[in-house]
This record gives structure tokens, sequence and C-alpha cells, in this order.
């Protein structure tokens, strides 16, 4: 017998490839998600879940190589941003064969932030592609997306956790935070860490996109990550950092605010907001979270 729930997916850019693992075992232990709201990164995960496409998604992104990722950077020399999008969200499309929120099998909400007009955006309806392209623009990250008179990003700055979109059925309620304020379990550590030559490999990776990316804008002298301790703080650092302080506030306040039945934690120390690299293994960590959530979790 299946235990139906709402589920609640918030940003946390790369973090948020948890949310496909903690997807996995909540179906696997008889959980029938019945509405998704998500923001961002869980705007997109729970675009690809409710268009039926996340094992073609899990895939595409555990299987990335080095090709694959510089394939991807569709670098924009006008509008504010670093990358268009397009190729990104191109790849996306081919993978959903539903591309209207109305004609999802299950109610979806994404959200976004507009900046013309300084309030939140919720897509319930229309072009699922650009619900979730405009639900993901980090801002410097990603560019926005332009609708008549709205400059919409990421709706991570007004409503990480979107508890208060779901639908009013009575349903339980699932969210997971991919930012939140607290340490890493062994377990969480070793799953991350505990490979020092899949580490050795990723710093690898990461070093060649790095120089990709400085040779394409031309900005050998600026640093873009930090890897020394004594060193000012490079690009996606500081990305990562201001997004974390602006996001933080607000998935508190809705939290607090809408209390969810079950809340699932993803540490913001677990991978940087731009580690896709780490794909496979922040999908692992998400399923070993959710493993140890249900243990207590029982629907009344």
């Amino acid at each position: 017998m299946s235990k139906p729930i709402n589920l609640v997916l918030s940003g946390g850019g790369a973090r948020g490839i948890a949310h496909i693992g903690i997807i996995e075992v909540l179906e696997e232990h008889g959980y029938e998600i019945k509405a998704v709201t998500g923001t961002s990164m869980g705007a997109l995960v729970g675009g690809v879940y409710a268009g039926q496409a996340m094992d073609a998604y899990k895939q595409w992104l555990i299987n990335a190589d080095i090709r694959e990722v510089i394939r991807m950077l569709d670098f924009s020399l006008r509008l504010p941003g670093l990358i268009k999008g397009e190729k990104i969200m191109r790849k996306i499309s081919q993978m959903l064969a539903i591309k209207s929120i109305e004609d999802l099998p299950i109610p979806y909400k994404a959200v976004a932030t507009d900046l013309n007009h300084n309030q939140e955006i919720t897509f319930s309806s229309g072009d699922l592609i650009l619900a979730i392209r405009a639900s993901i623009s980090i801002p410097t990250v990603f560019t926005p997306v332009l609708t008549q008179d709205k400059m919409l990003v990421d709706g991570g700055l007004v409503n990480n956790i979107p508890i208060n979109k779901l639908p009013e059925n009575g349903f339980p309620i699932v969210a997971v935070c991919a930012n939140a304020d607290i340490d890493l379990t062994l377990e969480q550590q070793k799953i991350m860490h505990g490979d020092p030559q899949a580490e050795d490999e990723y710093l690898k990776k990461l070093r060649k996109i790095q120089a990709y990316i400085r040779k394409y804008l031309n900005l050998n002298d600026k640093p873009l990550v930090n890897n020394n301790a004594d060193d000012l703080p490079g690009y996606t650092d500081i990305i990562d950092r201001s997004l974390h302080l602006m996001i933080a506030q607000n998935s508190n306040r809705i939290i607090h605010q809408y209390p969810p039945d079950l809340l699932i934690n993803i540490p913001h120390k677990l991978a940087g907001t731009l580690d896709f690299l780490k794909a496979e293994k922040i999908y692992k960590v998400g399923r070993w979270t959710a493993q140890k959530a249900l243990e207590n979790f029982k629907i009344n």
C-alpha cells in the first residue's frame, strides 16, 4: 500500500543532486509523491521527476566527463551572467517528453524572483522548461530570463524551500533543505572524502575546467576557486558564501512558519554550489541521508 506525501525541494546548487537519491529512497520505502514544489536546483529535479525523466537526468549528471561539462558552457558576452544556459536547458528539454506544467501527472510549482518588481514569481502552469530555467538563474552565474516586463532570477533569493506553495490536499509534507547549517556526519564525510585517489582526480578535472574558463574569458590573473586558505577567495567562493547568507535566512523563516512533517537536511558544507563534478558522491549522500531520516518517520 502506497503512502502519499507532498514533496518540497530546496535550492542549493550542486548539493541539490542529493534530491535525486532522496526521491529514490522515498519511493523504495513505498511513499507516493502526490505534488512537488521546488526552487532552483529543487525546481529542476522536481521538474524532471514530475516529467518522468529523472533516470535520464541522473545518468547524464553522474556520467558527465570534462568534455561534456565544457560543451555545456555557453558563455554570455552581453547579458549579465557568466553562462547563457541555453545548452543545458536544450539537453534537459530533450529528456522531457512533457513540456507543459499542466500536462504533468502530478501538481508541480517552481519559484523564481522578479528583479524588476522585487517579488516572488510562482510557475504553476505554462512552459516547464521556462519555469526551470528561471528558477535556476543564480545571479552572476546564469543570465536572467527576460519575459515581457520581468527579469527573472533564482527563486532562492525570496523563497528557497517553498513549503507554502504546496496544494492543500492534506497529505504529509516531506521537505528537503540542501543548505542546512549542520556538520557532515562521519558517513557523509566518508562518502565525500573517503577515496583520496578520487579526490585527486576531481581536482585535476576542476583545474582543467578552470583553465578553460580563464582562457575563454581572459581571466588568467584572477582565481576562480580558492585552493589555498591564505589566498583571497575566488569567484566561485564569493558566489557560494553570498548565496548561503541570502538563502539561509529565508529558508529558516519558511521552515519555522510552515513546519513540514519530515525535514531532511543536507549540510551546506557538503559541496560548493557549483561542485557538479561531485554528482555521484552527492547523490549517494542523498540516498544515505534519506535512509537515516526515514528510520523514525511514520505516517499517521
